[in-house]
């Protein structure tokens, strides 16, 4: 465990240096975000078998220490030899179980929580993304469907108007009456300048989405990603010396 995590925490240095040209710009898929999730899932996965592990291991090195003491420890010195060697036996599990009390787990185990929390924030950014694009995909389509009819409709007048053979009513201010409201082609056009402009405003804050999403992923698999393996290389490191000492104890037993 400690040389994989060794190599890991490595590996994953180089991750602060990451920089993404490429791909710059690029918006979130679903199947990004369906990826963000599978990572989550799997972190979580990874922090409920760590916690496990270690839990199992001190439950069993419990139950051994507990059973030992209990059934093979004389009850008296007649066998001075045998008490001896019992002796022995008993400092080495109980050794055992003391390294594996002291060994400070709870800051890995926090590091990989903490790491689950990171990509649950990215998802989170990822859906808030996704949400955006969709309504500016819908205004979009509304934009077209609006400039569409007014197509239509400026198709309408220009035919009416051409088989009677008369000219286009003025509709601009020198005609001295201003806009008439009741005009349909002129309340489309109002109606396609409104939705335009929404439009373009959603498209403004799909794009700053788009860029705060892109730079809160790299910074927090940056700073996030290179913590959880340098907590676990450390309590791996603890963790081997802690057993080569209860190894070391165990050699002395004849």
């Amino acid at each position: 465990m400690h040389n994989y995590h060794e190599i890991q925490s490595n590996i994953v240095q180089q991750v602060r240096g990451l920089v993404s040209r490429s791909s710059r710009g690029d918006s979130t898929s679903e199947l990004h975000r369906q990826a963000t999730r599978d990572l989550e899932a799997a972190v979580s996965a990874w922090h409920s078998s760590f916690c496990r592990l270690i839990k199992f291991q001190r439950e069993f090195i419990h139950s051994l220490h507990g059973w030992f003491k209990l059934s093979l420890l004389p009850v008296d010195n007649d066998n001075i030899n045998n008490s001896r060697d019992n002796s022995d036996t008993y400092h080495f599990f109980d050794e055992w179980k003391l390294a594996l009390d002291r060994v400070p787990d709870t800051v890995a185990s926090e590091a990989i929580k903490s790491f689950i929390n990171v990509v649950h924030v990215i998802s989170s950014k990822q859906t808030e993304e996704l949400k955006m694009k969709k309504r500016t995909e819908t205004a979009s389509k509304e934009l077209e469907k609006k400039a569409s009819s007014v197509r239509n409709l400026e198709r309408k007048f220009y035919n009416s108007y051409s088989m009677v053979g008369i000219s286009l009513p003025d509709t601009g201010p020198d005609n001295g009456q201003g806009l008439d409201a009741r005009d349909p082609l002129a309340e489309k056009k109002l109606e396609l300048a409104t939705c335009q402009r929404r439009v373009e405003d959603e498209m403004v804050r799909h794009s700053k989405a788009v860029e705060v999403t892109r730079a809160m992923t790299l910074n927090n698999l940056q700073t996030g990603l290179p913590g959880v393996f340098q907590a676990l290389t450390s309590f791996s490191s603890l963790f081997t010396e802690a057993l080569e000492s209860v190894c070391t104890r165990s050699y002395a037993i004849k």
